[in-house]
């Protein structure tokens, strides 16, 4: 199943594109990835603050602790941990727009005495402290799979002796699915463009071993996976309601990136929903705790759990 075909030069990267253009569909927030719907009247940035909830949850964060956030976006989850766990966190992007966007919102934070917060316009591979716990939410697809290797040793390399690694990550059907097949992307190279929400040469399965898997690569670094949660659904909502918001306003967002760029950013929202709907497609949190010697921490029960279904008010 291909995923992305042949984009237009005029469709604009991500860094080009102004944070003006993205707050047309995204909550005030502006978080960029899958949200977590548990109300039917749930705002945009209710459900995008319970997944981010969901996932530091997972993390057992402690005052005083440091998180790195690889991929910060526009830090709403840093910030979320911040306000309320009471940690300091680093978040890091290479976007320039989120890096003078988050920069900004900590030295608010900063002034108002809340607890150390720092941003980086950098790779995790020149990232040089050792924070206590990592969460990675969206970040994790647009690696080439030949790189997951090395983010998962930096990971484990990096966390002390009890780090957790929280990931959110868009997959494709594992082999135990019998929709099971190989999900292909455009090339490494169009990674900047923004006609691919997931850019990337391909997704791989939550499991297995070829290809081998997410978990695999988890564990074949040292972690041990305590947990992993299937919000596939939930992703269908958030597009539509991101590609909903930007027909709304149409004639500003071509105003701010040209006609290519929006009718990319619709066809693909729309899309990418319908493989979510059907089951392509999946985003799941995998809990990956770092464990040595005889240290190991007891497995959750069930392991794989199904969030359930978006809850959502009927229409009148």
């Amino acid at each position: 199943m291909t995923i992305a075909g042949p984009i237009p030069s005029t469709v604009r990267s991500r860094d080009e594109l102004p944070d003006d253009f993205f707050t047309l569909f995204l909550d005030k927030t502006r978080t960029y990835s899958c949200a977590l719907w548990t109300h039917p009247d749930d705002t945009l940035e209710q459900a995008q603050f319970a997944k981010i909830d969901l996932a530091l949850d997972k993390c057992d964060l402690r005052p005083g602790m440091t998180l790195l956030d690889v991929g910060c976006g526009w830090g709403s989850t840093m910030l979320r941990a911040m306000d309320t766990y009471g940690v300091n966190a680093i978040g890091l992007t290479s976007n320039r727009h989120q890096h003078r966007y988050v920069r900004n919102q900590l030295v608010d934070r900063l002034i108002r005495g809340h607890p150390y917060g720092g941003v980086r316009r950098q790779g995790w591979e020149e990232f040089d402290r050792r924070p206590d716990r990592i969460v990675c939410i969206g970040r994790l697809e647009h690696l080439h799979p030949q790189r997951y290797p090395d983010f998962f040793d930096f990971a484990y390399r990096t966390l002390p002796e009890d780090g957790v690694l929280l990931i959110q990550t868009v997959v494709a059907p594992g082999p135990d699915r019998p929709d099971a097949h190989q999900t292909e992307f455009a090339a490494a190279d169009a990674v900047s463009t923004p006609g691919t929400i997931f850019p990337g040469d391909r997704l791989l399965p939550p499991n297995g071993r070829n290809p081998k898997g997410v978990t695999q690569h988890a564990e074949d670094a040292g972690f041990m996976i305590t947990g992993i949660e299937r919000l596939g659904q939930h992703y269908t909502t958030t597009l539509e309601c991101w590609a909903s918001a930007l027909q709304e306003h149409r004639d500003r967002a071509i105003e701010l990136a040209g006609h290519d760029t929006y009718n990319a950013y619709i066809g693909h929202m729309t899309a990418c929903a319908d493989h979510f709907r059907n089951g392509r497609l999946d985003v799941m949190q995998f809990t990956c705790t770092k464990h040595t010697g005889l240290h190991r921490p007891a497995p959750r029960s069930g392991t794989l759990r199904d969030i359930p279904d978006p809850v959502l008010a009927e229409s009148a």
